[in-house]
């Protein structure tokens, strides 16, 4: 453009190239939901297929944010390379390309939020089914019995750690190992649904460092809530998290997802 020419952004070749970049958007954000749709049916296969733990659903998710997330991001960068190319051989001000290149920053941002939602609401998902299945197999009512004398002793069931009990009435120790299908509920389930329970707080993490500290008392507090044998060790880790956080001024950047 010349030394006199003042940029037009309602020139029609300003706005058909505006309107390609919108449509680019507009087609990717398709693509995206298209894959997500797409899984949905054969995701939920999956989820009423589970026993007892959830690696396949991690494996799985991890090749649909690859397919989803990471590819179209990278396309956005590409496409916007191009785009931005056109608008430089028009003039365009700066103040005004960057209008432009923050739609495609948007939809990235978008389209990370929403596959954090899928992501979290699948996970509760197989966590549930996980529980149930649990529940199902394990017999509240047992009882467990002094291997000396065979006197009934007091056994909390949803428990997540070898215990040491002594018998009230013969005075011999009798070691109990929870059930391997309960202690996994700590891993598959509980830290699960700690998750879904904070996760507006972790999306409001990345930008106010006082939603991180509400975000780590309310995902700690669910654990120890949950997994009383343990308390001591998950509040030290929740106090340790929020010192971290005090000390960091790049926080923020760990609530990334």
């Amino acid at each position: 453009m010349g030394l006199f020419n003042k940029f037009d952004a309602n020139s029609p070749e300003f706005i058909a190239l505006s309107e390609r970049w919108d449509g680019y958007l507009k087609k990717l954000d398709d693509r995206y939901n298209d894959v997500i749709t797409q899984a949905e049916a054969p995701m939920q296969g999956v989820v009423d297929g589970l026993q007892y733990d959830n690696i396949i659903i991690h494996n799985i998710l991890n090749g649909l944010k690859n397919q989803t997330v990471t590819e179209l991001s990278e396309k956005v960068d590409q496409g916007w390379n191009k785009m931005r190319a056109e608008m430089e051989n028009l003039g365009t001000p700066w103040d005004i390309m960057s209008a432009q290149q923050k739609k495609g920053e948007q939809f990235k941002y978008k389209m990370n939020d929403d596959f954090f939602e899928y992501y979290v609401n699948t996970y509760t998902r197989a966590a549930n089914k996980i529980l149930e299945n649990v529940q199902r197999h394990i017999d509240e009512n047992k009882l467990h019995r002094c291997t000396q004398c065979g006197a009934e002793l007091p056994i909390k069931v949803y428990s997540f750690m070898a215990v040491n009990l002594k018998c009230d009435s013969c005075g011999s120790v009798n070691t109990y190992q929870p059930d391997d299908r309960i202690r996994a509920l700590e891993y598959y389930v509980i830290n699960q649904l700690a998750e879904a329970k904070a996760k507006d707080l972790k999306k409001q993490a990345r930008f106010n460092k006082d939603a991180g500290k509400d975000y780590y008392k309310a995902y700690y507090g669910f654990l120890m809530e949950n997994v009383p044998d343990k308390k001591e060790f998950y509040e030290r880790q929740m106090n340790e998290r929020i010192k971290w956080l005090d000390s960091n001024p790049f926080a923020g950047d760990y609530f990334s997802f």
